[in-house]
């Protein structure tokens, strides 16, 4: 594959690039994040979960992102900068006589489905973009910069706006997708692909 050629991005002798990535990925990463080959992540990134959160091989998460959610993140998924993937019930707001600051946090009670998000293989997340828990955006979807996530994305959708809506596709055919996907190695379900590994 052509991208498989090494990147001079960073214009870093490939020595320090090498421990320089290390050493972002360390600070990044949090509790209960398993995280899979390759992972690039820019400075400032945070990444935890309250109860657990996946993320695939070669994945490139962009300077001053915060993910904060359970959930799943695809193989070759692309969060740009400062983008929030962050939970919508957080803190419990129906505690009588309780300030929110004090309340019930998600990590201190049992796991809820909305407390998730699953982002498919080969996504692409616009910088500045917000991602509220409860979704899921399919596999190939891209999301336009600035947008803000609030409901479930199809795979291979382009969605952008607050909040985000589909405007187009990726692909003209179901064909291209199965291909495209078939071509990454993709082709099994989401789950099985993600082969995750501890950080």
């Amino acid at each position: 594959m052509k991208n498989e050629l090494p990147s001079r991005r960073s214009g870093m002798p490939n020595v320090i690039q090498g421990l320089a990535r290390r050493l972002l990925r360390y600070l990044a990463i949090n509790e209960n994040v398993n995280a899979g080959r390759d992972l690039r992540v820019g400075r400032g990134v945070v990444i935890s979960s309250p109860h657990g959160l996946t993320i695939g091989d070669k994945v490139a998460i962009g300077p001053r992102t915060t993910i904060q959610v359970n959930g799943s993140i695809g193989n070759f998924t692309l969060i740009g900068m400062s983008v929030q993937i962050c939970g919508r019930h957080d803190h419990a707001t129906d505690e009588v006589g309780r300030p929110i600051s004090e309340s019930t946090w998600v990590g201190d009670r049992d796991p809820c489905p909305h407390d998730s998000v699953n982002i498919g293989t080969d996504v692409w997340i616009g910088g500045h973009s917000t991602i509220l828990s409860g979704v899921t955006i399919g596999d190939g979807s891209i999301i336009g910069a600035g947008s803000i996530v609030t409901r479930d994305i199809p795979e291979f959708s382009i969605a952008v706006g607050a909040p985000a809506r589909v405007i187009g596709q990726r692909f003209s055919s179901v064909e291209e997708r199965d291909k495209h996907l078939l071509l990454l190695g993709a082709s099994a379900p989401r789950s099985a692909s993600l082969s995750p590994r501890s950080h």
